[in-house]
């Protein structure tokens, strides 16, 4: 065998698992002839594939530890088989103070929390297999900071991350909820809507945005990308040191930020992982490729689809296809689900066969459980949509691309490489590999705008409502002086709707007051509406503050108050399913049943009814106090929408892992108060072997005893 290799040569022999006693020493010999190369993200892949084969080199060891160390790869070397000069550089690596966590970074790593130790604020574009968190962590176990707020995109996130850090618990106070009590020393794990129900009230003095890029619009989450813009504002307002990470940042629009804050912005293609990008050969349909794929992986693979209905229709394909063998693993969950929602669910159906679903429609306790179950090995696959992509960290081995679409549109390069990034994870593959059904789009990063900043012409007005006079520019005054001088709406009520357009408030205040009395007895109710009273409250909040066309699985206000008003008639889900299904009971059109009922719970009763709702309230009481009338109070009734008529405490205990329904058959062994941290104190003093509950519902609050 030649003597001297080349880096693709070497690269292939690995690829190819070629490497033997023969030419172990070749492969070792030209890698170190080749470490001055200045593609050090080419060479960095190679060394990760010789430390993955590394019992095929032998007696060579020592010589991959210089090879990792060369590169900076020191979480992979093992302290006890370093000589001196590796020793010295390994431990440079730990960072001061915090030992008794273990930690050591890379050489990337190393650079981001030094910049931060030194009081900088860091902007963060690295791979998804990078190791961001651990370096949130480690500053966290410095315990120089006293509040520290870390914003999230989901509430999956909030769990995981929520999961992890409550390793600190002797240290902060963890919370997720504005209902929780503040302490000494804080975590607030939020996301951004809930970070603007708290920021006012405390001093945040380190704060984190996680996939950062979020803070600019797109068509398709324009609203949460408003808010984050907000919740950054927010922040910032407090004067604490930040950091903002996401992956596959090309730069950002740095000439925007105000003179007094100071950024480092970092860009590093480091990598701790190797993603191997495998298109699939289609030689008849995509769904017997599917198939065939499937049945020769052995490994955890996630696979991607572009909707919940995608998402369905793949895992059933899968579990009809008659090539996977049902599993034993998860039987108590199955039968939970099926009592618990319907028989004909394709969930526990999926469950049966070591197939998860992940999206979101699903019960958050429920994603939960799933990804768990992927991660102890009970699942070889979870059917996932971008619910899942957005920072969720599992053991998946292999990415599947089988969609290369988000809802209706095509993904760019960004989404792609994010997708992407879930294969291989540190400690568990060097190797990740992805399917590609479809090619990858074109090579584009994004360069990210901070809307706040720039307050081009298309910046919405409702966020420049939120901001100080001083902060916002000339052009931006003028806008927001147009609004002040509406003449029908004061600008508190408009500030106080932060999350809809002034213009929609005030054309909905014009409105009203053109029959302002003929319209009183329809706005003045409190407590609980009559089916008239909702109905009305409904159709106006389509008309003005809805873009209209289907939202949400509804498509105008009549609709939207009678699914309302079914929920509150009803009061549980199994119900409301029940009554959702036709006589025939098909299994499609069962399933088709679920998904209306759970994406109408997620996205209107949880979500936005009570917030247009309280919109709505904040706009008639300021119309009708004007005229010294009786004003409606409608906080009740959304709230109560908002937690499906039961305990509010319960929808928390939910993102706990625990299914409300759960929480009902337990409630009468707990003392809701009003208070989320007395309640959790209580779940983690349960007798829960006692408890007349299933068995897989002990396995739930088990897994939340140890977390809470």
């Amino acid at each position: 065998m030649a003597e001297n290799l080349n880096l693709l040569e070497i690269n292939n022999l690995l690829r190819q698992n070629a490497i033997n006693p023969q030419n172990a020493f070749s492969v070792i010999k030209s890698i170190a002839n080749n470490l001055n190369q200045k593609n050090e993200v080419y060479l960095q892949e190679v060394i990760l594939r010789v430390i993955e084969q590394r019992e095929m080199f032998g007696n060579y060891q020592s010589i991959i530890n210089d090879f990792a160390r060369e590169i900076g790869l020191f979480p992979y070397l093992d302290p006890e088989e370093l000589n001196l000069a590796d020793k010295i550089a390994y431990e440079f690596h730990r960072p001061d103070g915090v030992e008794q966590d273990n930690i050591v970074f890379h050489r990337a790593q190393a650079r981001v929390y030094f910049e931060l130790l030194d009081g900088k604020n860091v902007i963060l574009s690295a791979p998804t297999s990078f190791g961001k968190s651990l370096v949130i962590d480690t500053i966290i176990a410095t315990e120089r900071f006293k509040n520290i707020a870390i914003v999230l995109p989901t509430i999956a996130l909030i769990d995981e991350t929520r999961k992890r850090l409550s390793r600190f618990r002797d240290r902060y106070k963890i919370i997720t909820h504005s209902t929780q009590s503040v302490s000494e020393r804080n975590i607030f794990v939020l996301t951004q809507e809930r970070v603007m129900e708290i920021v006012n009230e405390v001093d945040v003095d380190f704060f984190v945005i996680d996939e950062f890029y979020k803070i600019q619009p797109t068509p398709q989450d324009q609203e949460r990308s408003i808010i984050l813009n907000q919740a950054f504002y927010k922040l910032l307002k407090k004067g604490g040191q930040f950091y903002l990470l996401g992956p596959n940042i090309e730069n950002i629009n740095s000439k925007v930020f105000p003179e007094n804050v100071e950024i480092n912005f970092i860009k590093t293609d480091y990598k701790t992982v190797i993603t191997e990008k495998i298109k699939v050969a289609v030689p008849t349909t995509d769904e017997d490729a599917l198939l065939n794929l499937c049945a020769e992986l052995t490994e955890p693979t996630l696979i991607y689809c572009k909707s919940p209905k995608s998402a369905n229709k793949v895992a059933k394909l899968l579990f009809d296809s008659g090539k996977f063998k049902t599993n034993q693993n998860n039987e108590s969950a199955i039968e939970w689900l099926e009592e618990e929602y319907h028989p004909l669910w394709f969930l526990p159906k999926a469950l049966k066969y070591g197939i998860g679903i992940h999206h979101g429609k699903i019960p958050r306790a429920i994603s939960q459980f799933a990804v768990k179950a992927f991660n102890e090995d009970k699942l070889q696959f979870l059917v996932c949509t971008s619910t899942l992509i957005e920072g969720v960290n599992t053991k998946a081995k292999n990415v599947i691309i089988y969609d290369n679409k988000v809802a209706n549109e095509k993904f760019d390069f960004f989404t792609f490489n994010n997708i992407c990034g879930r294969s291989g994870r540190m400690f568990q593959h060097f190797i990740g590999r992805v399917f590609l059904f479809h090619d990858p789009p074109t090579e584009e990063l994004p360069l990210v705008d901070f809307p706040l900043f720039s307050q081009t012409d298309e910046v919405p007005e409702k966020l420049l409502m939120q901001m100080d006079n001083d902060d916002l520019s000339q052009k931006s005054k003028d806008r927001i002086q147009t609004l002040s001088n509406n003449g029908i709406l004061s600008i508190k009520t408009i500030k106080g709707n932060s999350n809809i357009e002034p213009q929609s408030q005030i054309d909905l205040a014009t409105f009203l007051k053109g029959n302002l009395r003929g319209y009183h007895y329809l706005l003045k109710w409190n407590r609980f509406p009559t089916y008239d009273q909702l109905k009305f409250a409904c159709e106006l909040i389509w008309k003005f503050l809805i873009d209209g066309g289907r939202v949400g699985g509804i498509s105008s206000g009549s609709q939207l108050a009678f699914k309302i008003n079914n929920l509150r008639t009803v009061g549980n889900i199994k119900d409301l399913i029940a009554n959702e299904i036709d006589e025939d009971g098909e299994p499609e059109k069962v399933n088709e049943a679920i998904e209306n009922i759970l994406e109408f719970v997620r996205f209107w009763a949880q979500y936005n009814f009570p917030k247009y709702m309280m919109a709505l309230n904040r706009i008639q009481k300021e119309l009708y106090e004007e005229i010294n009338f009786q004003t409606g109070d409608y906080s009740y009734f959304s709230s109560q929408i908002e937690c499906l008529f039961t305990d509010p405490l319960f929808v928390a205990l939910d993102e706990y892992g625990i299914p409300i329904q759960t929480s009902n058959k337990i409630k009468d062994k707990l003392d809701t108060n009003g208070n989320l941290d007395d309640l959790l104190e209580q779940i983690r003093e349960l007798p829960i072997e006692s408890l007349e509950i299933t068995q897989f519902e002990k396995e739930l609050l088990t897994d939340a005893q140890n977390q809470v």
